[in-house]
């Protein structure tokens, strides 16, 4: 269970936010249209979860979700009585002008011309728009891939949230080693540094260590996961002796006491912001590896429960959009 900071009685803030998007098998080739958007229809359920525990999900959605009616017929009340957020999630392939090759590097809108991105965004962003008679303001990049320079045409089509960083994390066309775990003004140059831009406020999901030096925790998890040492599985023996493990925010990665512990390692850090992070597809029992079957639907939905209850009796905590997180921040520090 976490624990309440030292002498800081202000709220901890909890965002949870939902990359609302087509499930397709993940072991296979990335989709082309027409997309499956079976999920949708469990966003009620998770919707009525959330009102009950008092949760205020953001729900990221990308163009084929946008793009099916159902989504704002099934979230548009909630979103007009501020009981949840829509905002954007781009992920390439899905999302018009469909110019490149649809392939592992293209997935990454980090590998596409920055003028193809441009369009893209424009696009979903004037979809969602069209669909939820609201503007986005909020936004992760599918699949993680981020850069500082993508986040000026945030600001040019009025978003005011990033939340594609995630900690600790890297892929063969971005790194976010180093970045903070923590809200931050991302420079434009590097979104891994805090800049002096006053735009665009960076709200990573919750990544960490069980390890107050979290740089040094990661630097010792990168070595031991170098193909020389995997034969000997060092990463899984440090994991289950709890020498070093790396702590995700996510029903989908973690039990309701490993969410805890991340929450507590980046509480324990002086911080006060936590993104909890999962798949709409997650929602729909046999569309991901994380959700195979109504027992493991069970599960998602038991965890996020016992964390956020766990959360609360640790001390204050309200739970927010990503819009309003970014409100309490600014005013609040």
């Amino acid at each position: 269970m976490p624990e309440k900071t030292g002498g800081d009685s202000r709220k901890v803030l909890l965002a949870v936010t939902v990359d609302t998007e087509e499930e397709w098998d993940w072991s296979g080739p990335f989709p082309t249209a027409p997309f499956s958007t079976r999920n949708v229809a469990r966003l009620p359920k998770f919707q009525t979860f959330c009102e009950r525990l008092g949760l205020r999900p953001t729900y990221l959605v990308d163009y084929a979700i946008a793009s099916d009616p159902d989504t704002a017929r099934f979230l548009a009340k909630a979103m007009e009585n501020g009981r949840c957020e829509i905002g954007a999630h781009l992920h390439p392939w899905c999302n018009p002008p469909i110019e490149e090759a649809i392939c592992e590097e293209n997935s990454h809108i980090v590998s596409l011309p920055p003028d193809l991105v441009a369009r893209k965004l424009e696009t979903l962003t004037r979809r969602i728009e069209e669909r939820f008679g609201r503007r986005p303001e909020s936004f992760r990049a599918g699949r993680w891939g981020m850069k500082g320079k993508l986040l000026c045409m945030l600001r040019d089509q009025g978003y005011r949230v990033d939340t594609s960083v995630l900690p600790y994390y890297s892929d063969r066309p971005f790194s976010y080693e180093g970045a903070p775990v923590r809200p931050y003004w991302p420079d434009y140059t590097d979104l891994r540094k805090e800049g002096e831009q006053r735009e665009i406020l960076e709200l990573p999901a919750s990544s960490c260590f069980n390890r107050r030096n979290f740089r040094l925790a990661s630097k010792v998890h990168r070595l031991f996961s170098r193909p020389l040492f995997r034969p000997m599985r060092p990463i899984g023996i440090l994991w289950h002796t709890g020498i070093l493990r790396k702590l995700h925010l996510s029903p989908e990665l973690s039990t309701a006491q490993q969410m805890s512990d991340c929450a507590k390692a980046i509480l324990g850090a002086g911080h006060r912001f936590l993104n909890l992070f999962f798949h709409s597809s997650s929602l729909l029992p046999g569309c991901t590896s994380y959700v195979l079957n109504d027992a493991d639907e069970t599960r998602l939905y038991d965890g996020i429960e016992r964390f956020w209850v766990a959360l609360k009796e640790s001390g204050p905590a309200e739970a927010c959009t990503l819009s309003e997180a970014r409100f309490h921040w600014i005013n609040e520090r």
